[in-house]
């Protein structure tokens, strides 16, 4: 796995966070040695994440090309269509759009092939969010619905989520619609631990909620 390495290793010298770089390659080094493959899969997922979210927020394109290999060695489908989904929105943020949109639906393909109820639904979860942060990104309503789609696809605990999560993509107005939704959802929920967990996280969503745009 010596190549993977090299391909991360040559991009610290042109990048300002060295250690940052340094770091996740060790994290890959590390997640490369892990034998057992679902944990293994989502380890060198979590890595290719920290790869996508350093190339976007230093605006390196070429960073993209960098996970391609590491992505070979994702054999789980839930990790595979949670990666996938995520390249799609740092693509969507380098203007790739055609590209976004063929990662996110080969990432829906992935997650229908899911047999575990639970695997499935949390992919599909990731799947939604992701569609719903490339519409934030490329204002394409087109994202934003098929976001909404996967709702019927997941339990109460997590279509209330999604809903409040894409409420803080949205113009406050319609935003605060769909927040109303989603309270409605987790009013629904008869678990009081999975009741508490979501308002919990639907409270820290409302701080998210985005301004009107101006005139």
């Amino acid at each position: 796995m010596k190549h993977i390495k090299d391909d991360l290793g040559s991009t610290i010298d042109s990048e300002d966070n060295i250690v940052r770089m340094i770091l996740i390659e060790q994290a890959v080094d590390a997640a490369l040695e892990i034998e057992e493959p679902v944990s293994r899969s989502y380890a060198i997922s979590d890595c290719i994440l920290a790869i996508l979210d350093f190339a976007r927020e230093t605006s390196n394109e070429a960073l993209m090309a960098r996970v391609e290999t590491l992505f070979e060695e994702v054999i789980n489908k839930g990790a595979q269509a949670r990666t996938l989904s995520y390249i799609a929105v740092v693509l969507a943020s380098f203007g790739q759009e055609i590209e976004a949109e063929k990662s996110i639906t080969k990432a829906i393909q992935i997650a229908s092939e899911i047999k575990d109820d639970f695997d499935r639904r949390d992919a599909f979860l990731d799947i939604a969010t992701s569609a719903g942060d490339i519409f934030y990104l490329t204002t394409d309503e087109g994202q934003l619905e098929d976001a909404l789609q996967f709702a019927d696809q997941l339990t109460k605990g997590q279509r209330a989520y999604l809903f409040g999560y894409l409420a803080s993509l949205l113009p406050r107005q319609k935003g605060a619609e769909l927040l109303k939704e989603a309270l409605k959802i987790a009013d629904e929920i008869t678990d009081p631990i999975t009741r508490s967990k979501v308002y919990l996280e639907l409270a820290n969503l409302t701080n998210n909620l985005q301004d009107e745009p101006s005139p």
